[in-house]
Parts: C-alpha cells; sequence; structure tokens
C-alpha cells in the first residue's frame, strides 16, 4: 500500500470514527441501559482470536490502520483508538475477524481493551443488532472482551475509558 493510500484511508476512518458536537448519537449509543452480553464461549472466542493484536506489530501486519484520533465523548465515556482493517470492511461479518481494534494509550503504550465489527449494510452477530450509522460510515457493533464495560458487553462507549489530553 503506497504513502497517499494509507494517509487517504486512515483519513476516511478518523472522519468516520470521530464523535464530534456536530454528530447525533443513536438510542443504542446512549453508553446505559445495559445491551446483552457475549456468552463465556463467544467472549473466549474473540479472544482467542484477537490475542495476537496484543502486539500493534502484529495488528498492522495484519492490516489495520490506526486512526491515530482516540474517541471519547464527555458524559458517555470513551472507544479509544481505532485501528480499522479496510480489506474487512464489507457485508461480512466474522466474530473471529473484527474490522477494528480499539486500543487506550497507557503509559506503556497501547493497550488492546475491545473490538469493533463494522459492516456496510444492517447486520448482526451474537444475536445482536449492529448500531446505525450515524458517527461511523457503517453499521456497527463493539464487543469489550478485553476491557469490563459497565454499560454492556456492546454498548458502544465505555464509561471506564478515557482519552488522555
Amino acid at each position: 500500500m503506497n504513502k497517499h493510500m494509507k494517509t487517504a484511508i486512515g483519513s476516511m476512518a478518523i472522519a468516520g470514527l470521530l464523535v464530534s458536537g456536530g454528530v447525533g448519537v443513536t438510542a443504542h449509543e446512549d453508553g446505559g441501559g445495559g445491551r446483552g452480553e457475549l456468552t463465556h464461549k463467544e467472549k473466549i472466542a474473540v479472544k482467542k482470536a484477537t490475542a495476537r493484536y496484543h502486539s500493534l506489530k502484529q495488528a498492522e501486519k495484519a492490516g489495520y490502520i490506526n486512526t491515530e484520533e482516540c474517541v471519547e465523548v464527555p458524559g458517555l465515556g470513551g472507544m479509544g483508538i481505532h485501528f480499522v482493517n479496510p480489506a474487512l470492511v464489507d457485508n461480512e461479518v466474522d466474530m473471529a475477524k473484527p474490522e477494528a481494534l480499539l486500543y487506550v494509550p497507557t503509559k506503556g503504550g497501547l493497550k488492546l481493551i475491545g473490538v469493533e465489527y463494522l459492516s456496510i449494510d444492517e447486520n448482526e452477530l451474537f444475536g445482536e443488532l449492529f448500531d446505525p450509522p450515524s458517527a461511523v460510515p457503517q453499521h456497527s457493533l463493539h464487543a469489550w472482551v478485553w476491557q469490563d464495560n459497565p454499560a454492556g458487553d456492546f454498548a458502544p462507549f465505555n464509561p471506564n475509558i478515557s482519552c488522555p489530553e
């Protein structure tokens, strides 16, 4: 992938993933109300499939591109920094191949905290409907497999996550 293509994809991902004052939040994205939970078996399967992505080198080698923007909304919590694999963004969803990986900045670098599934059209995974497009141009479903989320395993925002200033 050439430098210009990587920059364009990164900028596109940032534009699609940023949640700003001008973007509305859907009912599913209120960060509360408790959506469904992953079963123990599902959580273990996703963890097993994504464990290698604790290494940023492995994530980048697999095609994930750092959007370089930490997403947080006051009162809702954060999502962290998204690493998106554009080659996976289509209508196919596979719990072992999330379209985005979620990281939070720490003193030691970036820490993997969850995954996000993206679909161009309406979709469902783990018995959960994807959130409709709003801040993200695709339908999306977060799964907090590496970081507990008191709002629920599938809530878009995690009140335990914040971005450094």
